[in-house]
């Protein structure tokens, strides 16, 4: 049962990363678009500059199976996410987007971001294409690795089961990217999602969504603490 407790308004503070306040070794470089190139060839991998996390150790980045484009080209080959640790540019493992950006050219109508929780040690990724949210994945870092776990069909059933009287047919699930989207250190994820049909004028209709994930040693798990109707801004 989804208890419609009150959802604590999360306040985010944008921390700017200049590209010196990493430390870059020989495999991750500073590049000419304030980012870095992990790697060389085929394995290059570009990453993000607004995904770095707090600990400035993890990052999210793009390939392809062609390697890096130059210049104004776009990707020569399949786009494939994924997160890489800074000190060495290992690849920790792949993404569920497909997003990339080259410093002069971007996925159009494609976004991407990178919830950390305050320690570094997990992460949630909202990868939005031009209607759907194409990937909402939870990623903890630790000891045993790599632990990842898909948000996506919990919460879409989640919010569709709360709006069930108002869900016109056709309507399409989306977190909100351009909301707070906020993880903090015990597991509690706070967002916005929306139900809406894509080129209409019909208004979209929103939730605030709360859940609780908790990882131990290599397997997590999330439940929904709370689903609220949410006033969405203009």
């Amino acid at each position: 049962m989804i208890r419609m407790d009150r959802i604590r308004t999360v306040a985010i503070i944008a921390v700017a990363l200049s590209v010196s306040s990493v430390s870059a070794k020989a495999d991750c470089a500073p590049d000419q678009h304030q980012s870095f190139i992990c790697g060389e060839g085929k394995a290059a991998v570009r990453v993000f500059p607004d995904t770095i996390s707090p600990s400035r150790k993890l990052a999210f980045g793009w390939r392809t199976s062609e390697g890096l484009p130059s210049g104004q080209a776009e990707p020569p080959g399949d786009v494939e996410d994924v997160l890489v640790k800074l000190s060495d540019g290992a690849v920790l493992g792949r993404l569920g987007g497909s997003y990339w950006a080259s410093g002069e050219m971007r996925a159009n109508r494609y976004d991407l971001i990178a919830a950390w929780s305050p320690d570094s040690r997990a992460v949630v990724e909202v990868a939005n294409s031009r209607w759907d949210t194409d990937a909402f994945r939870f990623y903890s870092v630790g000891d045993a690795g790599l632990v990842s776990l898909d948000l996506h069909d919990l919460v879409e059933q989640t919010v569709r089961a709360k709006a069930a009287k108002k869900v016109e047919k056709g309507r399409v699930f989306r977190v909100r990217e351009d909301l707070p989207v906020k993880l903090e250190a015990d597991g509690r994820l706070t967002f916005t999602a929306i139900l809406f049909i894509p080129k209409s004028e019909q208004p979209a209709l929103g939730f605030h969504v709360e859940l609780m994930i908790k990882t131990v040693k290599s397997a997590a798990a999330a439940r929904v603490i709370s689903v609220q109707p949410a006033k969405l801004p203009n």
